[in-house]
């Protein structure tokens, strides 16, 4: 129980520590495989319970009816990643599962798109709030206002050449966009990153292997093309015929996909590379170099479109004749 409080505790401290958002489930999963389900349901139980508790306390001070629906969008956020973390563990957390022992891939799959049905109704209660839209005004007003005074600078040193004119209007209609068009792919990355991660280091702290397939290792399906092809199919139809609906489901699936098959690509260089007896030192430099190419802009392009283009070669070019990953 102390120890199953502490890691609440952990958990709750990275939730509210910035960038530690992006950490706190792993504590959560460093449990489970530590002590097993029981631990691991009080310890999410715990942090949940704590959360909730923080912000409804910060919400009494700030005594700001506008906070409410930032409110809803943070607890909804937290219950899907929770409750995320759940389902794609429920055949190792309940017998009565076993049958859905399905790929980890497959459901992780499956959990974000439930997370995206259960998210509609929070989106359009949060479209005819007009507190939150009100909040999000002043949010991007401020942010327009702060970016135009920063380029005015800039131009007064000589720093740039020409002063940018942003409107906060414009500004939110383009953050909206692409926040409506990647939401549930990063769902995806955070939790499959935590799962992953607290995966490994749960299994470190106690001597035991984490049974998890290597980069080198990872394969995909080769059915799972098609969902690539018709999610890139409906992208270029939606910019000919904008339909939001589909907007939202082709981007987002199309990121998770290309995603995917990023990581067998990397995995196909690892074993080429391997192959050919490339040094073990320059092969992770060579993949750590991809990775921050991928990161730069105008370069990132090419390598967003190679690295899963070679993972995709795959379905048709088998370059691995092992038996296929299960994770």
């Amino acid at each position: 129980m102390i120890e199953a409080l502490i890691f609440a505790a952990v958990s709750t401290l990275l939730y509210h520590l910035g960038m530690g958002f992006v950490l706190f489930l792993i504590p959560l999963q460093v449990v489970l495989i530590r002590k097993g389900r029981k631990s691991f349901a009080i310890t999410l139980g715990l942090a949940l319970t704590i959360i909730i508790i923080v912000k409804l306390i910060l919400l009494g001070r700030t005594q700001d009816p506008a906070a409410a629906p930032f409110l809803l969008v943070e607890i909804a956020t937290v219950l899907s990643l929770m409750g995320g973390l759940v389902l794609i563990q429920l055949p190792e957390l309940s017998s009565d599962f076993e049958s859905y022992r399905f790929p980890r891939v497959l459901r992780l799959l499956i959990t974000t798109g439930a997370a995206g049905v259960l998210s509609v109704p929070v989106i359009l209660y949060l479209r005819g709030n007009e507190e939150f839209i009100l909040g999000m005004q002043e949010i991007f007003s401020a942010l327009a206002s702060n970016l135009n005074r920063a380029f005015s600078e800039a131009e007064a040193f000589n720093l740039l050449s020409g002063s940018g004119v942003f409107q906060a209007e414009s500004l939110m209609q383009l953050s909206s966009t692409f926040l409506l068009r990647s939401f549930l792919f990063d769902y995806f990355l955070l939790l499959t990153f935590s799962w992953w991660l607290g995966t490994v280091i749960g299994a470190r702290t106690v001597g035991k292997s984490h049974g998890l397939s290597r980069v080198a290792d990872f394969k995909l399906p080769d059915t799972y093309v098609w969902p690539l092809i018709v999610s890139l199919g409906l992208v270029l139809g939606t910019l000919l015929v904008p339909v939001e609906f589909l907007e939202i489901l082709a981007w987002n699936s199309l990121l998770i996909l290309v995603f995917l098959y990023g990581v067998v690509g990397l995995g196909i260089l690892r074993f080429l590379l391997k192959k050919l007896k490339i040094p073990t030192g320059f092969r992770w430099l060579l993949i750590l170099a991809i990775i921050i190419l991928a990161m730069t802009p105008r370069i990132n392009f090419i390598i967003l479109i190679l690295v899963p283009g070679l993972g995709v070669s795959e379905t048709w070019l088998k370059y691995r004749r092992e038996e296929r990953s299960k994770v």
